[in-house]
């Protein structure tokens, strides 16, 4: 099911209604109950898959955690979840570049097999190892009990894609059961209110579209079209990925729980560094422990530290998906990373505020991710090229689209707005009160985006992060 549709409104709906009236011990298990049932509904045999992962991961927890050879309930924990995730989502890749190189030499293609990726599995394979590796090193406590470490693993608002979560952040909340206050639960409906726009009005409705229709035929439109089918792709995965995140992190707040912000305005970013601490941040930290630093970090000189980066920055971009674009995506931004420390070292300068001088940092940086999402969007590497192309040799003396330029304008005034406007939503909120009039102007803001996103649902899609 996927969060934009009816059918999973009824089964969130019901399972909401449910869990309320639940005594607080027999919350976990109902919320278990509803999300390996969510994962049955997608493709059933793959729910043994997702059990036996589990299983198999928490008896080797449990060795971990016991204190004899842990280091080797460790690696073998490592090759198990990793050999799954090698296994249902780079096989076929692996096979095809073999045959690519190798088959002219063996005067045979290598065999094929498609393989139907598990659900999720690229994000609860890091979060399984995420806390493997944290129990190894002595930062968190195991889970005791089976039942709560499946639904850290498998919790349904998050299970799909994310935000991964460390077991800090979410096993104790699971501990205490879901804490409900007037707050928490008027913050998640907002949240999911604002998933739901940013997922179907934006992303489907306004950029779906018009993206597709470009980038399906590369080189054959003229370089404006192409120049606005860019910039209309960075809003379009940033409002489809940010929605989903908004709309697992509502769901969370109205169950109880609280989920990590995955983004932060990342097209604000002034540099390399600043976008990946604002883009996708729960999967940055994860590349930056877990790989990073273990790989040296910045620990034995810049020349191993570069070579860090483009290693992590090579592996994030495989983690996205089989396929030679990604893996040259990740690369370059890990040129782009070196590049940036090398001209301007290390600096830390996430949360100094903006500036008039930050002006064409900004925008400079926003071009390079825009030009890198080429790849990452393309089908194959030679329209990627193509793409490049007509946006490099074609001319610009040309018509310029007016709705296209006019709805990246609007999503360009959205994400700059949303810095300075998320702040500020609490604050009227509170200035309306928390009697009639504040409760009717919230049911009517709810209204109008339901009737929004009801009126666009016909060209509603799966989120673009479903895929990995």
């Amino acid at each position: 099911m996927l969060f934009n549709t009816a059918q999973f409104a009824i089964f969130f709906a019901a399972v909401l209604l449910v869990y309320r009236l639940l005594p607080r011990n027999g919350r976990n298990i109902w919320l278990l109950g509803t999300s390996l049932l969510f994962y049955f509904l997608w493709i059933p045999s793959y729910l043994l898959l997702l059990l036996a992962d589990i299983a198999v991961n928490y008896a080797l927890m449990r060795g971990i955690a016991r204190g004899a050879r842990p280091k080797l309930y460790l690696a073998a924990s490592i090759v198990f979840t990793l050999g799954l995730l090698a296994y249902f989502k780079y096989a076929a890749f692996a096979l095809e570049t073999l045959g690519l190189f190798a088959g002219p030499l063996l005067g045979a293609d290598a065999p094929l097999r498609e393989v139907l990726l598990p659900l999720g599995i690229s994000f609860y394979s890091f979060q399984i190892l995420a806390l493997q590796i944290d129990v190894y090193r002595g930062v968190f406590a195991a889970p005791q009990s089976l039942s709560r470490y499946a639904l850290f693993v498998c919790f349904f608002p998050q299970l799909v894609a994310g935000p991964i979560l460390r077991g800090r952040e979410f096993l104790p909340q699971l501990e205490r059961g879901g804490e409900f206050d007037p707050e928490r639960t008027r913050r998640g409906l907002w949240l999911l209110a604002s998933g739901v726009a940013k997922k179907v009005i934006v992303g489907d409705f306004l950029l779906g579209p018009f993206v597709d229709a470009v980038f399906e035929n590369p080189g054959v439109a003229d370089a404006p079209v192409h120049l606005l089918a860019l910039y209309s792709f960075a809003f379009q995965i940033y409002f489809d990925f940010s929605g989903y995140t908004d709309m697992a992190r509502g769901m969370a707040c109205l169950l109880g729980f609280e989920l990590p912000l995955n983004f932060r305005e990342p097209y604000l970013s002034r540099n390399p560094a600043e976008f990946w601490r604002r883009w996708h941040m729960t999967l940055s930290r994860w590349l930056r422990d877990y790989l990073y630093i273990p790989l040296g970090g910045n620990r034995h000189g810049p020349g191993r530290t570069q070579v860090n980066l483009l290693l992590t920055m090579l592996l994030g971009g495989l983690w996205h998906g089989a396929a030679w674009n990604f893996v040259i995506w990740g690369g370059l931004h890990g040129v782009l990373l070196v590049a940036h420390r090398w001209l301007s070292g290390p600096r830390h300068d996430e949360e100094r505020s903006l500036g008039p001088a930050d002006a064409w940092r900004i925008l400079l940086c926003f071009h390079a991710v825009c030009l890198l999402w080429v790849f990452f969007r393309a089908d194959t590497f030679a329209d990627a090229l193509v793409f490049l192309e007509r946006l490099v040799t074609g001319s610009y003396r040309v018509d310029w689209p007016l709705l296209p330029a006019l709805v990246v304008l609007f999503c360009a005034l959205l994400h700059v707005g949303e810095r300075s406007l998320r702040p500020r939503l609490p604050r009227v909120r509170a200035a309306l009160g928390d009697g009639a009039i504040g409760g009717a102007v919230e049911g009517v803001a709810f209204g109008v985006v339901a009737a929004l996103a009801l009126a666009a649902s016909g060209v509603g899609a799966e989120f673009i992060y479903f895929q990995f």
